[in-house]
């Protein structure tokens, strides 16, 4: 039977947690890491080579299969367990980068460029879902701390990918590009340090040692995990758009530098969002959360269809990015949810959800850059308010497939499913 611990959910009560520090410091250092890398990385190869060309390219080949490749790593991570998975991920992934910058500076040709970083990309440790894996297990005796624990995680991913850029370009200006990419290095590396070295996650079962006879489900076969990536397909085509968008409609108004501003009110939106959301111990169940607020984040788009003043859409940007921290967060307790009644592979699963947003994402910033040309911000932003609409749509009528059975869950498994809503009542009607 399982013990009930009655928490209070708080940040405090999170922080508290001792064997989740170190491996949230560790998860921290590895999202800085990655934050910090684009700028870098760009700068890095431009300074070797001279061309801007064969920078993108190779920050594009780099993206390409840390995107392409993120489920496999995800799979190993599951099948290994998080402390072998990690070390066999990032030993490459490091001497990928060490050979992409050695490369660059003694002049090597492009295509050399573009496989060393290919190779770097595809072996890049997926830290984020690993911590995410690793709350769920942390606080399963304090299932009533889960969201808040989500909450401060998505939050502080929100803060870290807002400061990398701006730790990158400090690096840069003091002393050059190089000490840049030598620094993501060595985040990624004393971040994995710190979370395969941690209590928890030495106590994380891996697939491997777990019955053989019942090996973990892929997760895109279960309808309910279809419908969240099918969801933030959506959700990142349209964050993907104001990427490119906002600051295109503050450049037009004469503010070049405004776009920064608009594109820090929309992170600041999510941030704020995220907060709030794990401050609330919620009555609602999982499911109808989620399509609350997938419904509430297009709808939130649509004011911006109605206007190019940079003022009002800066105000429009802060509400949409209130829903996106609250909607990852109800995501990932749906995932936990869904493997821990299908025995899922936990890691994979939570990064289908990453994968699908950064697909959209680059879909949709890719068609912003084509439609803002030529149609210009009205039409180019409601080009994916329909898009998001017709998903959200689609995932509000897939909603039934959100909903676990409880009957074929054990009793155990049943409460710790209930509990996982984050309630300390139960769900009202």
């Amino acid at each position: 039977m399982t013990t009930h611990v009655d928490t209070k959910p708080t940040y405090l009560a999170v922080l508290a947690v001792r064997e989740a520090r170190i491996p949230l410091l560790g998860s921290c250092l590895a999202r800085m890491s990655f934050a910090v890398l684009p700028l870098s990385l760009l700068l890095s190869v431009r300074n070797a080579t001279g061309s801007f060309a064969v920078a993108g390219l190779t920050s594009g080949a780099l993206s390409a299969t840390l995107t392409l490749f993120a489920p496999a790593r995800a799979r190993l991570i599951d099948r290994k367990g998080s402390r072998t998975g990690l070390i066999w991920l990032t030993v490459p992934y490091l001497l990928g980068l060490a050979a992409l910058i050695t490369l660059a500076e003694t002049g090597a040709p492009t295509a050399a460029l573009l496989s060393a970083a290919a190779v770097a990309g595809a072996f890049a440790p997926p830290l984020g879902p690993t911590m995410r894996v690793l709350w769920a297990e942390i606080l399963h005796r304090r299932q009533p701390l889960l969201p808040t624990a989500y909450a401060l995680d998505s939050v502080t991913e929100e803060v870290v990918f807002t400061m990398g850029p701006l730790l990158a370009g400090g690096l840069i200006a003091v002393a050059a590009p190089l000490a840049s990419m030598i620094t993501v290095m060595a985040l990624i590396a004393a971040g994995t340090v710190c979370f395969v070295l941690s209590a928890a996650t030495a106590a994380a079962p891996a697939s491997d040692t777990l019955d053989q006879d019942r090996p973990p489900g892929r997760p895109m076969a279960l309808p309910g995990m279809r419908t969240i990536v099918l969801s933030f397909g959506g959700v990142g085509l349209v964050i993907g758009v104001l990427q490119v968008a906002l600051p295109f409609i503050a450049e037009r108004a004469g503010s070049p530098s405004g776009g920064g501003v608009l594109l820090a009110l929309l992170s600041a939106g999510s941030a704020v969002g995220g907060l709030a959301y794990g401050r609330i111990s919620w009555r609602s169940t999982l499911v109808q959360r989620f399509a609350v607020l997938v419904t509430g984040f297009t709808l939130t788009v649509l004011p911006l269809c109605l206007t190019e003043s940079p003022v009002l859409v800066g105000v429009f940007a802060f509400l949409v990015g209130l829903c996106l921290a609250p909607l990852f967060i109800t995501a990932y307790l749906l995932v936990n949810d869904l493997v821990t009644a299908s025995r899922t592979a936990p890691t994979e699963a939570n990064t289908w959800v990453s994968t699908a947003n950064n697909g959209g994402f680059a879909a949709g910033s890719a068609a912003a850059g084509v439609l803002l040309e030529f149609r210009g911000p009205t039409l180019t932003v409601t080009a994916a308010f329909a898009v998001a609409a017709a998903i959200t749509v689609v995932t509000v009528l897939r909603r039934r497939t959100l909903v676990l059975d409880a009957a074929n869950l054990e009793p155990s498994e049943a409460k710790t499913t209930c509990l996982s809503d984050g309630l300390d009542v139960p769900p009202a009607p």
